[in-house]
């Protein structure tokens, strides 16, 4: 309610619906309306061969948990191998095809966010006008939006989901109910079925910190009220008994996606690749890994102004191969929008409520000093102190934490203008007119500084000595952008305090300056997040090539046993390609952030690089059943193609190679159990992988061999989870199969 002398803002209930799904369709109209796929360099790289393949899989009434198509197998649950295969959207896979499930999901997140702020914002008792400003402020945050062009869908997911998680933390902490309680352990639940585990652990610590807040603040509201000693001792299980409740509905709610947590837990501490960069690395090593792909004081400008640290390959001129950080490249953007900055500001200085302002302003500052890593002391203290930190990297990821305070601080701000009554004379004369004729001040010596080039001269000598060429090109083609950057940051933080001066001095109709506050709102990001929306042609780009309809000729016509195939195009630099397993061909490579170590070992792949040392040896390319190799440029010495085609990677052919069958009968048993040793005589001339098996320890008495090793094995069953083979050994011998072993494969005979 407005207090006496101020307008009433009358919303209707449809209203702010009405509105985030019409800026929705504004924002993705181009994707919803074709049969395309939005563009997501994630998507393209692995997320749709993976998510197609899990839902060919589902639609045929079958869960895998095994994915076979990419670097020998991986576990499906454990490694996350298809990401949020257990999340309600994969329901999608059901009504259309995977390329549009991928879009669809991220179309509707979006929107979800929007109601999910609006939902926060009135569960904290403000009014409809500035819940539905904040809303479509974290619609259209580009810290959410943004990830669309990076395809990072779990990232944005858990910041759709964000205000839910903490509107549902409010609602039992005021009124603890059974019906509160299965909202939050839903919420909960739904996060972490995301299976976007740093990111969730981002905002369960932050909501939790709510919680104990809120909970302080219930029991010294109590103290103040009660009647001496008695009192205060009687109103203290009274503000514990909603967190008691918080704490058991959070737990329910992991509890509920414990199926999906605890294999994927036990997995990266125990198997994944991760354990190289973190459990068995040395103390730098860690740390240099924990504290990769942070913030730097450049990004940190880029919150005001866009356009200050550039981008690697957005849809506007401002943003392609200007990005000059110290990160290898930037794909998305956590601009926080002037309009909200200015706004927010106005809101942090507000009188009432002041803890839970202070607390917002505090939670976004602590994440952004945290999302810095090394510069601060903040990330090192979290590292050292908080349980599961250090098998964490890219403390950049916490930016959406910073993005929800400043957008809550924000809502209160919105929340302040249709509450305070006009007050004419007085907003300049005042504390947050002049904090925000301050903030105006700082953009308008940005820009002067910029404009005469003291500013990047300052920085480049003082902040970042950049001396990669690669990085001084796009400093300098970034230079005018960030000039015009700061002129158009200027003019929304100006246009933006008009419109608050206008209100507050009775000049305009309250109505009138917060439909301008939306409208600065909505042109300032959204001018940010449609360079980062783009959609593509999916059967352009998804078409076969002469030599994929080979290949998938030879696996379905039954003419061989399964087989794996080598990708050795580009002159075999680069083993992350995994296009040739988007037509359900299991490659022996491949690229996913949470495989198997001990094959990633086998093919010699270190981190990230792109090429694995021993994925062209002989041994390996025969051990792990490679019938064909794909090259492009010169061909295999003595290789003759059976089939080629022209494709983007120019000319390319397909050769057939001798590698074993998928599995087969061995007669010499070499043990060794150094894993070292055993990859040394994998590698070495000697080894033969048709004859010879390495075991860690001696088989068990009565078990060993001695056979001629010329045995038959048949495929009788070949599925992606259970295979039946018929083995017709000549003697005692050893079953080789060319899959990767893992804990979840239980051998009968």
């Amino acid at each position: 309610m407005a207090n006496p002398g101020q307008e009433a803002v009358s919303i209707p209930w449809w209203l702010p619906g009405s509105l985030f799904l019409l800026v929705t369709v504004i924002l993705f109209g181009e994707f919803i309306f074709s049969d395309g796929m939005l563009e997501g360099v994630d998507t393209l790289s692995l997320g749709y061969m993976a998510r197609a393949f899990f839902a060919e899989q589902l639609v045929a009434g079958d869960f895998p948990l095994w994915s076979p198509r990419l670097l020998g197998g991986i576990p499906s649950i454990e490694a996350l191998a298809a990401g949020d295969a257990v999340y309600p959207t994969s329901l999608l896979y059901y009504l259309t095809d995977p390329h549009r499930v991928l879009g669809w999901k991220l179309v509707l997140h979006v929107l979800g966010g929007g109601f999910f702020m609006y939902g926060w914002a009135r569960s904290l008792g403000l009014g409809r006008p500035a819940a539905t400003a904040g809303g479509l402020a974290w619609l259209m945050a580009p810290v959410m939006v943004t990830l669309v062009l990076g395809g990072n869908d779990g990232k944005l997911m858990v910041a759709s989901l964000t205000p839910l998680v903490f509107w549902a933390a409010e609602s039992v902490l005021r009124r603890p109910t059974g019906r509160t309680g299965a909202g939050l352990a839903g919420a909960v639940a739904l996060t972490c079925l995301t299976t976007q585990f740093q990111t969730a652990y981002f905002l369960f610590m932050s909501v939790g910190a709510y919680a104990v807040f809120r909970t302080v603040g219930t029991w010294r509201a109590g103290k103040r009220n009660a009647a001496g000693a008695d009192g205060h001792r009687r109103r203290l299980p009274g503000a514990l008994a909603p967190m008691g409740t918080f704490l058991g509905c959070a737990l329910l709610g992991a509890g509920l996606a414990a199926f999906q947590l605890l294999p994927a837990f036990q997995y990266v501490g125990e198997y994944s690749r991760r354990v190289a960069t973190t459990v068995d690395a040395t103390p730098e090593e860690a740390i240099a890994y924990s504290s990769s792909w942070s913030y730097h004081p450049e990004e940190v400008v880029s919150l005001a102004v866009p356009e200050f640290v550039g981008n690697s390959g957005a849809d506007a001129d401002w943003a392609q191969g200007t990005y000059w950080g110290r990160n290898a490249l930037k794909l998305n953007h956590e601009y926080l929008g002037v309009t909200v900055l200015v706004v927010a500001l106005f809101g942090m200085l507000g009188r009432k409520r002041r803890g839970l302002r202070w607390f917002m302003a505090v939670l976004g500052l602590l994440w952004l000093l945290f999302a810095l890593g090394t510069h601060t002391p903040v990330w090192r203290v979290f590292y050292e102190l908080v349980p599961g930190i250090s098998l964490f990297r890219v403390p950049a990821i916490a930016a959406f934490l910073v993005n929800f305070g400043a957008v809550t601080l924000f809502t209160l701000g919105i929340e302040d203008l249709v509450r305070e009554s006009p007050s004419p004379g007085t907003f300049l004369a005042g504390r947050r007119g002049r904090v925000l004729l301050g903030f105006l001040g700082l953009l308008l010596l940005g820009l002067v500084l910029q404009a005469s080039g003291v500013l990047g001269s300052m920085w480049t000598s003082a902040a970042y000595t950049v001396a990669d060429p690669r990085k001084l090109a796009a400093l300098a083609a970034a230079t005018p952008f960030i000039t015009r950057g700061f002129a158009i940051a200027l003019l929304t933080a100006g246009l933006t305090f008009a419109a608050m001066w206008a209100v507050k001095e009775g000049r305009v109709s309250l109505t009138a300056g917060l439909a301008a506050l939306a409208l600065l709102v909505a042109v300032d990001l959204g001018r940010i997040d449609r360079a980062y929306i783009g959609t593509r042609d999916f059967h352009a780009w998804a078409a076969p090539t002469a030599n994929t309809r080979f290949l998938e000729q030879r696996r379905d016509t039954g003419a061989e046993a399964p087989f794996r195939v080598a990708d050795l195009r580009r002159g075999g630099e680069n083993d992350q390609n995994v296009d040739l397993a988007m037509y359900g061909l299991d490659i022996i490579a491949g690229h996913h952030p949470n495989d198997l170590a001990r094959y990633r070992k086998l093919l010699g792949l270190v981190g990230s690089q792109s090429r694995g040392a021993n994925t062209t040896n002989p041994n390996v390319l025969r051990m792990m059943n490679v019938r064909y190799l794909v090259a492009s440029g010169t061909p295999p010495p003595g290789a003759q193609p059976v089939s080629t085609a022209r494709t983007g990677y120019g000319d390319e052919a397909v050769y057939a190679y001798g590698g074993l069958d998928r599995a087969w009968i061995a007669d010499q048993v070499t043990v060794l159990e150094d894993d070292e040793a055993a990859l040394a005589r994998i590698l070495s001339e000697g080894f033969d992988p048709a004859r010879e098996v390495i075991l860690a320890a001696a088989p068990a008495e009565g078990e060993g061999v001695g056979g001629s090793g010329d045995g038959a094995v048949e495929w009788v069953e070949w599925g992606v989870d259970e295979r039946t083979a018929r083995v017709r050994p000549t003697g005692h011998a050893m079953l080789v199969i060319s899959e990767n072993w893992f804990p979840g494969w239980v051998a009968e005979v």
